[in-house]
């Protein structure tokens, strides 16, 4: 996983300066993905080279286009959304993946949980589609006059064929345990957006 975060590094060009080393970067990027503090990746990666636990989460916050998924057919998506809270503040976190081969087809971070923001959601999602799939949600009331709108087949499951999406939120909810599902004080929306755009990409590359 390390030589290849390596090559996209330095294929799509992510850090123009070359002050630090590509080897140093890819290391410090995947620890922190996998789970640990920006301090134990600084303490564990300044035996290559010295570096400071800012500079990890600013190459961390780089990666949102490293690893991106393309326009295809897909058949049934999964769409479920939660609840995460910035600053003390709650928001609802939107996502959906594509089941058979589950790829993260779109997250939103968005202050209300309304039938304009599920349309709008679903709307961003379809852009990853060539066709119009079958979209699988759960009991919320939000969704209904979205997919009728947009006119779309859709089916409400509870459990089985959601398990992607179901199990997608609990790695994702393991993993902001370190932030107590609370955001880094002085967060905000759109630095909260940036950062799981990036777990995201990252979560493609590892699983590619």
């Amino acid at each position: 996983m390390l030589p290849r975060l390596e090559e996209l590094l330095e294929a799509k060009n992510i850090f123009v300066r070359n002050r630090k080393k590509r080897r140093t970067r890819s290391l410090g990027i995947l620890l922190y993905h996998y789970g640990l503090s920006l301090r134990k990746c600084r303490d564990i990666v300044s035996s290559f080279e010295d570096i400071s636990h800012e500079s990890i989460r600013k190459w961390y916050l780089r990666v949102d286009t490293i690893f991106t998924i393309s326009k295809a057919y897909r058949e049934v998506i999964a769409v479920d959304e939660t609840k995460v809270k910035i600053n003390g503040k709650l928001y609802i976190l939107w996502a959906a993946i594509d089941i058979s081969t589950w790829e993260i087809l779109g997250v939103w971070v968005t202050k209300g949980r309304a039938s304009l923001e599920a349309y709008s959601f679903l709307k961003y999602v379809l852009r990853k589609c060539e066709n119009t799939p079958k979209i699988l949600v759960d009991g919320g009331p939000w969704y209904k006059p979205a997919l009728e709108r947009l006119h779309i087949e859709w089916e409400h499951v509870t459990f089985g064929l959601r398990n992607p999406i179901e199990q997608w939120f609990f790695l994702l909810k393991h993993r902001i345990k370190l932030f107590y599902r609370n955001w880094p004080y002085h967060a905000t929306v759109d630095s909260t957006q940036q950062w799981i755009d990036c777990f995201v990409s990252m979560y493609h590359l590892t699983r590619s």
